[in-house]
């Protein structure tokens, strides 16, 4: 069984790590974002209260396995945000700065979970409709919306080639179909961190960036996971540890 819910907004921005100032957007919702997003409806604490780099959270996510699918096609809108130039023991916050910032613009993705010890607190609290924390996509000014679409049997998919709905994270042996896929994009993605917001591994996926137009199509299917739930084929990332 696996659960899906869709995450919604006005904007999300995923920063990538190595910008600082000016603030560039992965092109859609990270893995490691997700986890932050499942932890805050469950309600886990991060620590940050304790120690700033804290994110303790990550220690209830073990065994949990997630896809992810972009429902509504790509668009980019940049902006500068004002924002308080805070420096120095003074504190003196009059100064203000306004570093530029890329965000995604009207972004809807469905997430599918399965597996792992928080799956069935997930579940009461997406049926309730409730999230103990407040949800954000990427950035605390994108305010998420959280929508329940329910929980569904899984269906093994054997039968190749086969059009799969969400991102696809690059798998031993996995070939794709170019050209009855269309528009395919590459993007290395954070996918894992430690109870000290430590770098654990990122993950090469595949994308289409439109997806109204069409999926990216699998011939050999390699050692990725891919499955049926309700009406999406999907691929799944694997597991946390």
């Amino acid at each position: 069984m696996a659960l899906v819910f869709e995450l919604s907004s006005n904007l999300a921005m995923f920063r990538k790590g190595y910008t600082t100032t000016s603030m560039v957007s992965y092109p859609f919702i990270t893995p490691t974002a997700v986890a932050g997003i499942v932890s805050a409806i469950v309600g886990i604490e991060n620590g940050a209260d304790v120690e700033a780099d804290c994110s303790i959270f990550w220690n209830e996510l073990k065994g949990t396995q997630i896809a992810i699918s972009i429902c509504r096609p790509l668009k980019w809108y940049s902006t500068a945000v004002n924002l308080i130039k805070f420096k120095g023991p003074s504190g003196d916050m009059r100064e203000h700065i306004q570093p530029k910032h890329q965000f995604i613009k009207d972004p809807c993705y469905r997430v599918f979970i399965r597996g792992g010890k928080l799956y069935d607190q997930l579940k009461k609290k997406l049926e309730a409709g409730e999230c103990v924390y407040t949800p954000y996509l990427g950035v605390a000014y994108c305010l998420a919306d959280v929508k329940y679409l329910g929980e569904f049997p899984e269906e093994e998919i054997n039968q190749l080639p086969v059009e799969i709905n969400s991102i696809i994270s690059v798998a031993e042996g996995m070939t794709v179909d170019i050209r009855k896929s269309g528009s395919v994009f590459r993007e290395i993605v954070p996918m894992e961190l430690d109870a000290g917001r430590g770098f654990i591994a990122s993950v090469p996926v595949l994308y289409s960036g439109n997806p109204d137009s069409g999926s990216i199509v699998i011939k050999e299917k390699g050692s990725l996971e891919i499955s049926r739930v309700g009406s999406d084929n999907v691929a799944w990332f694997s597991q946390w540890k």
